[in-house]
């Protein structure tokens, strides 16, 4: 017990480093991308769909799903838990800051999909209904462990050019394995439960 309080207080105090605003301005980022992605699936339709099309034969074959199409929990969990530690994974790479396009690609197919769905005659209301239950934990789960990768990404590009504001690598991958662990694993779980159980429940008032 006493380890794991430690570990939630060395947590708190990187939540209160400069990380908080690389999450606020990833956050930003997401949100821009969105924006994006609604202007181009509403001006070019057609491309859209076979971008969105794309989209799901990936979920398809990803093994969330069964053979009647109901969704797992734990495929969820495992597909979610690959996609935020991709961009943690490329933030080894320096000065790319590969992180941001994993972002900014998650972002634009968000955005892309509120003109798709009503264009085949849904609601914008119906749209929210299928992401907002489970989104509000899985989309701040990937914003936050992009700003990892970031924050991995710049101390990287540090290293290599010897700046003295480089920290010590060890140390940073602590601090990045606990949000990883204490905050996004938990918002990832409690979205593939939701996902699963209760995503299904509120769009079946919509469809």
């Amino acid at each position: 017990m006493e380890f794991l309080q430690e570990q939630v207080r060395l947590l708190a105090e990187f939540l209160e480093t400069d990380y908080r605003r690389i999450v606020r301005w990833c956050g930003l980022g997401m949100a821009a991308a969105a924006a994006l992605g609604w202007a181009a699936a509403a001006a070019n339709p057609q491309a859209v769909d076979q971008i969105i099309e794309q989209f799901m034969m990936v979920i398809e074959s990803s093994g969330v799903a069964d053979s009647a199409g109901n969704l797992s929990p734990l495929g969820l969990l495992a597909n979610n838990w690959q996609a935020v530690l991709f961009p943690v994974a490329m933030g080894f790479v320096p000065f790319l800051f590969l992180p941001l396009l994993t972002l900014a690609s998650n972002g634009c197919l968000l955005g892309m999909m509120g003109p798709w769905v009503q264009q085949r005659g849904m609601s914008l209301t119906a749209y929210l209904a299928g992401i907002l239950p489970h989104g509000v934990f899985e989309i701040p789960a990937l914003v936050m462990s992009a700003a990892c990768g970031v924050c991995l990404c710049r101390n990287m590009c540090r290293i290599v050019t010897g700046s003295r504001r480089a920290e010590p690598l060890a140390e940073l991958l602590g601090d990045l394995l606990r949000v990883m662990l204490l905050l996004v694993l938990p918002m990832i779980a409690a979205a593939a439960v939701l996902e699963a159980y209760v995503t299904p429940v509120v769009m079946s008032f919509f469809l």
